[in-house]
């Protein structure tokens, strides 16, 4: 009874606490900005996933078959649910369509990672029509960020239709190459297989000199001076600009070279680290391309962060219980209706029914509690110096507060 599969986990603990914390306080936010909550379905069907993700993405997940016989995949990709969502229950004029979720998903691990399930926590915007879309999901993951104060973070820009650009006309195997090297960080395969391509002049500058692309905002001006065009990059200049006017400027980052796995992105995408370990939050961008399969027009941007890291990395950790209540002895009822006057104080508790007062006390020190209420005897407990006061001494000098 004590085993779970491998790849998988029970969560519980401070960090369940903080994770749910992390998952109200984004949820939230995001009702805020007008986003609705969004239940996907735990199968999908391998035919409306397959076609949509990148080869590799794809190879990860995981296959069963529903108990109609439908060929299926545990959910590998929130994103692929909501635009689902949308083609069966929205027509045209409802949109822009502002969807939030926060679920798990499931896919084979990549080394060194060995999880086969992520919580995710994220938006979708769908349907939207100019470049506000990108501004405002890539804010939000900021804001979102801010809000758990993990400030300590940055977010890495790219543009996979750049990359589409550039690399446009080269026979499709080395294209993917490319791509693959981009993606696993080997500058050196990049490099040789980059030497037999044939492109124009400014292809071929930029092409080269894709790697060493990294930086601040400035970077898209080199690279469109490489080009000799500077139209390509406009959307990604745009939404730097938006997000340096919205204070961010010193948590920008700009990699030209930058790839993601999904295979459905068609502009600015993104990443977000913790700029104390470089661990990996969780990242977004455009994605009218997955639309335009799916015969919907439009632009549709959002974002997914990985709520255990937020957990990890978040500065102002879920609140944790500060009393016990102990009811022994006492009318459940009177007790109750007390505990419903603390909850509607904010103040958070355990209740303890043990017979033995002993028994109550010595779970409470355990367990790190400030203090220790005896409803029957009307008096409160400090823990950790020992002091006694009456309840009405307790409720003016603590709760009051």
């Amino acid at each position: 009874m004590n085993r779970i599969p491998k790849g998988c986990s029970n969560i519980g603990g401070a960090i369940a606490a903080n994770m749910e914390y992390c998952r109200g306080a984004a949820m939230h936010l995001f009702s805020l900005y007008g986003y609705h909550p969004f239940s996907p379905a735990e199968f999908q069907l391998v035919e409306d996933v397959w076609s949509n993700l990148s080869p590799a993405r794809a190879r990860r997940l995981i296959p069963l078959m529903s108990p109609l016989g439908e060929p299926c995949v545990l959910r590998g990709d929130l994103t692929l649910s909501a635009v689902a969502y949308l083609g069966s229950h929205h027509t045209r004029s409802e949109r822009p369509l502002r969807l939030s979720y926060a679920d798990r998903i499931f896919s084979v691990p990549q080394p060194p990672k060995d999880n086969l399930e992520e919580n995710q926590v994220g938006v979708e915007l769908i349907g939207w029509e100019n470049a506000g879309a990108d501004a405002e999901t890539a804010s939000l993951l900021l804001r979102t960020l801010d809000a758990l104060n993990i400030e300590n973070s940055a977010l890495v820009l790219g543009d996979v239709s750049v990359l589409s650009t550039i690399f446009g006309g080269l026979p499709r195997d080395m294209s993917d190459k490319l791509v693959e090297t981009l993606k696993n960080g080997d500058y050196t395969e990049y490099r040789a297989a980059a030497a037999e391509a044939s492109l124009p002049e400014g292809r071929l500058k930029l092409l080269h000199a894709l790697p060493r692309l990294k930086g601040g905002c400035e970077v898209i001006d080199e690279a469109a001076a490489l080009l000799g065009d500077s139209e390509p990059f406009a959307p990604l200049r745009r939404l730097c600009s938006s997000l340096s006017k919205l204070g961010y400027s010193q948590r920008l980052r700009v990699d030209l070279g930058f790839v993601r796995d999904l295979g459905y992105y068609s502009g600015p995408v993104y990443n977000a680290y913790s700029s104390a370990d470089g661990t990996l939050l969780g990242g977004g961008g455009r994605y009218d391309g997955l639309l335009a399969k799916e015969g919907i027009e439009g632009q549709a941007a959002g974002f997914a962060l990985n709520l255990k890291e937020l957990a990890s990395h978040c500065a102002s950790p879920a609140p944790t219980p500060q009393l016990m209540l102990w009811g022994g002895g006492c009318d459940c009822a009177e007790v109750l209706r007390y505990a419903d006057a603390l909850s509607k104080k904010e103040r958070s508790f355990e209740l303890s029914w043990a017979k033995d007062m002993t028994e109550s006390l010595s779970t409470a020190r355990l367990r790190g509690y400030k203090w220790w209420i005896d409803f029957s005897g009307r008096r409160a407990l400090s823990l950790p110096s020992g002091r006694e006061l009456s309840l009405n001494e307790f409720e003016a000098e603590v709760l009051s507060c």
